[in-house]
């Protein structure tokens, strides 16, 4: 497979778990949008599911939550978020991990983080960027995040 292919097919692997576990995410947050659905926010928002409450970013990942010390994502989602709790401070942001054992989440500045520059290069090009690295130990299962 080529770059595009498999990038492609690790985006409908996160879709179909997004879909998979859209209940689950209602049953604690209440009624969720996908910001894909939203003209202003688009297909590209760098957050997944929102409602008047909550904006959450849903990553899903072939690995128990506790196998490496950190977990990652994009430092873009973390600059909006701060962007959004500027303008709506009552909002309270989530990011959320589906893994093996279960789905995890932090939420936005709760703990220390570090950012550094950090990449994947097993679809066969070199994806570099800058990343929020979030400690296991600071993570809470899903049913004890609020």
């Amino acid at each position: 497979m080529n770059y595009q292919e498999l990038k492609n097919k690790d985006l409908r692997f996160g879709n179909l778990s997004e879909a998979d576990i859209h209940s689950k995410l209602e049953s604690i947050f209440g009624t969720l949008k996908n910001t894909s659905e939203n003209c202003e926010m688009g297909k590209y928002y760098e957050f997944d599911k929102y409602n008047d409450n909550f904006m959450i970013e849903i990553k899903t990942r072939k690995i128990n939550h506790n196998q490496y010390p950190t977990l990652i994502f994009g430092e873009n989602k973390l600059i909006k978020g701060d962007e959004i709790l500027k303008n709506n401070p009552n909002i309270r942001i989530f990011y959320l991990w589906r893994c093996n054992d279960g789905i995890y989440g932090w939420e936005h500045r709760k703990t220390e983080f570090s950012v550094s520059q950090m990449g994947r290069y097993d679809r066969g090009k070199q994806e570099i960027d800058f990343c929020v690295n979030i400690k296991t130990k600071d993570m809470n299962e899903l049913n004890n995040l609020l």
